[in-house]
């Protein structure tokens, strides 16, 4: 594995998640939604990382998709849906409320409805993790089921520049989980410098920073 980018990104996780404990969620059922959703993300990128660190490539690589589909439903709960759905992520945790949650909108619908918004501060976003879906997604999906990228993987090995290359992207996601709870906060301005800083400090292990690190 490659030490250096997974040593960094293990400090990018930690200071990320030290900026968020800052960034005090406002008392509204979507921003705290979204703002647990962030958190959630980010903890399945370190845990990635922290497999990779002990050679289980196969099931770092399967939490990259929750990591990314965690923080889609952040930004959906937070902009685009349905008031029905924002109270029952609420809802105390039983069997019935389970079920009626199964049903929630999937990938591919809550990126429709994000898509409509014609907001400028939701449209960049959402665009940047709509390419990621397009480039990303399909392989994602083959490591967490099970299918041919891992069975091939498992054989072959991982190349180094293919985990720099997903690891970085995944640190990129981790920033915008960051810049989310940051906006959503009681304080914005303040969290958002903590998040440039963020992005300053850590450009050496963010997408397309490899050869100018």
């Amino acid at each position: 594995m490659p030490a250096d980018i997974i040593k960094r990104s293990a400090e990018l996780h930690a200071a990320a998640v030290s900026c968020m404990s800052r960034s005090e969620p406002t008392d509204h059922p979507r921003v705290i939604s979204a703002y647990q959703c962030a958190l959630m993300s980010v903890e399945h990128a370190a845990g990635a990382v922290a497999l990779l660190t002990i050679g289980m490539p196969n099931a770092a690589m399967a939490l990259f998709r929750p990591q990314f589909e965690t923080l889609i439903r952040g930004v959906w709960l937070l902009e685009a849906a349905d008031e029905k759905w924002v109270r029952q992520y609420h809802e105390p945790l039983s069997e019935e409320s389970a079920r009626a949650a199964d049903k929630a909108p999937g990938v591919k619908r809550m990126f429709d409805e994000l898509l409509k918004l014609e907001d400028p501060r939701v449209k960049g976003i959402v665009a940047h993790l709509d390419e990621y879906r397009a480039q990303s997604l399909r392989a994602l999906n083959s490591f967490t089921h099970g299918g041919m990228h891992p069975m091939a993987r498992s054989g072959t090995g991982y190349p180094v520049a293919l985990v720099d290359n997903v690891v970085r992207c995944a640190n990129g996601l981790v920033c915008y989980a960051a810049q989310m709870a940051a906006l959503v906060s009681t304080d914005a301005q303040a969290n958002m410098a903590r998040v440039r800083t963020l992005h300053q400090d850590f450009l050496d292990c963010l997408p397309g920073m490899k050869d100018a690190a």
